[in-house]
């Protein structure tokens, strides 16, 4: 479920919109208005609707889904009676007749995650003068894994679910209190624990960069327009650069403006590399978008290696026509084959895949026919085939001398390396940026399973502490998968999305026993991965009923 703007017809305003996802009976995804919330003009009217949007929003899968409770208030008796050891002895219940369920309560979360949290030491991050601060700010961690993008209205969740004492005001001034030094403290936590997961070795490190958009137009210092790789454009944005290991562990980022072209992100992100780890080797990993001839300079300056995407569409004449043409290939294996050439004093990395090549050939064949088509209906616009396409003195013609230079090129990539040859084969090269999709995969999760976009904040400092929150939920859950992928070989890998789900479904119910005013927990059964998570965390799925001491007062 979502929240999401259209445009009016025959008017300015855009419509403010609860959508949610669903599949049809064909099994195809489709999508369905849950409620029109209204429309209005770009500005701050329409952040304002969009904002309560967001609020109803909350209201409706609050409905949906068990409660999560705050850890101030509910949590802390049942996490307390959950974990106290007890008496074998029978519990009294005076008529079963009389057991009432209350409330049913998700668990999973604060069980695992919040052991996690405390073992990794981010409650220390406060300090003893801002404790609400603290607690707040765990919640907000917990309610982004459990339901991501609705720790913007957290509070107003905590007094629907329990009647908690927790204000909007209290829970924004607790992200205004995230400064720079709070934010770097939780990165440099993050580290640390990788760097001792890893036996104090990081050597490749992987570099990307993704943009976040807003649910707003109004630009400020940070919040930009600029090239969106969410394919919003009309939107203002943040640039988020993030670093992690070959394992898929988050070591740190940086966030800049929403105009940072790619290639400004790297030296400041190298600065924070280097101020959080004490290692004497770094191999960058990036793709195409970094390797301008300063990066790799500056990549050199500070002492680091890099494996980078070249564009080999781009080299020169000379330098193409030595690509094109080489002939000294080593088999790699399934089709691949690797080379090594001196291009300009720099390493080129060339790797050439048959069942690449093909595919190529098909997607140029299906464009020239595109181009075709375009020309036998007339030319509307430029559109992304222009690149088959000849203008010459008025006249439009398919681009023969494009098509074959184009094909030269079916199935072969490269990537710049300043690893030694000596050292480093060809293969071994590739086999590091092979890597790179990891990556990939960690914006996706961040974007998608955290829900880190779209931002709903208008200060920066609050669009800093969405971020941060955001990363320490993802930390936690990368960290939690590698910890039992590692300790249980056996079985089968985890995803995230599977953490997230088994966790989400370990529930207990909170019943009350009429006849002797006493409340009892009664867990939901457990799977062996449930139990198996618990294990990783350190602590133990308890699966027998106890007593609520001292009672809840619902």
């Amino acid at each position: 479920m979502f929240v999401r703007t259209v445009k009016r017809k025959n008017t300015e305003n855009l419509g403010v919109q609860i959508v949610e996802s669903y599949r049809n009976a064909q099994g195809k995804p489709r999508q369905r208005i849950v409620r029109n919330m209204g429309s209005a003009p770009p500005g701050s009217a329409l952040d304002e609707l969009v904002r309560i949007a967001e609020i109803e929003k909350q209201k409706l899968v609050h409905d949906m889904k068990p409660s999560l409770f705050p850890p101030d208030t509910v949590a802390k008796i049942v996490m307390e009676s959950r974990r106290a050891k007890r008496e074998e002895r029978p519990l009294p219940i005076a008529n079963a007749r009389l057991l009432k369920e209350q409330k049913r309560l998700t668990v999973g979360f604060h069980e695992v995650f919040g052991e996690l949290y405390r073992q990794l030491g981010f409650d220390r991050v406060w300090g003893v003068r801002h404790r609400m601060s603290a607690r707040l700010f765990e919640q907000a961690v917990m309610m982004r894994l459990a339901a991501p993008g609705q720790s913007k209205s957290a509070c107003a969740r905590l007094s629907w679910d329990h009647g908690a004492e927790v204000s909007v005001e209290k829970f924004y001034r607790m992200m205004d209190r995230v400064d720079e030094r709070r934010i770097d403290s939780l990165q440099r936590t993050v580290s640390r624990e990788v760097m001792g997961l890893l036996g104090g070795k990081v050597e490749v490190v992987f570099f990307d960069v993704t943009t976040l958009s807003f649910a707003s137009e109004g630009e400020d210092a940070l919040r930009r327009k600029g090239w969106s790789k969410d394919g919003k454009p009309q939107r203002v944005q943040v640039v988020l650069a993030l670093l992690q290991t070959t394992e898929g562990l988050p070591i740190g980022y940086e966030l800049f403006a929403g105009n940072t072209a790619d290639v400004s992100t790297l030296e400041p992100a190298l600065e924070g590399l280097r101020e959080r780890f004490d290692i004497e080797r770094v191999v960058v990993v990036a793709d195409a978008a970094m390797g301008s001839g300063d990066n790799l300079e500056e990549l050199e300056r500070r002492g680091c290696e890099w494996v980078v995407a070249a564009r080999l569409r781009r080299l020169g004449k000379e330098s193409e026509k030595k690509v094109v043409n080489w002939e000294q290939w080593e088999e790699a294996g399934d089709e691949r084959k690797v080379g090594d050439l001196d291009i300009g004093g720099r390493r080129l990395v060339l790797r050439h895949c048959a069942k690449r090549a093909r595919k190529d050939a098909l997607d140029r064949e299906a464009a020239v026919q595109r181009a075709r088509k375009r020309l036998s209906e007339g030319i509307k616009g430029s559109g992304r085939r222009g690149r088959y396409l000849k203008v010459e003195a008025g006249a439009v013609s398919i681009n023969e001398e494009a098509i074959r230079r184009y094909e030269q090129f079916d199935g072969l990539h490269g990537v710049w390396t300043s690893l030694d040859i000596d050292r480093h084969s060809a293969g071994e090269v590739y086999r590091y940026y092979g890597e790179l999709w990891r990556i990939e995969e960690s914006f996706r999760v961040m974007k998608h399973t955290m829900a880190v976009r779209p931002v709903f904040h208008w200060t920066e400092r609050r669009v800093r502490a969405h971020v941060a929150i955001c990363f320490v939920a993802f930390a936690m859950l990368r960290i939690l998968r590698w910890k039992h992928n590692r300790s249980h070989p056996a079985q089968e890998p985890l995803s995230e999305q599977t953490i997230l789900r088994e966790l989400g479904n370990v529930e207990v119910s909170l019943l009350r026993d009429e006849g002797n005013g006493k409340q009892y927990l009664v867990p939901s059964s457990s799977t062996k991965t449930q139990r198996l998570l618990y294990a990783t965390a350190g602590c133990r799925l308890r699966g027998e009923t106890v007593p609520v001491d001292p009672p809840l007062k619902l």
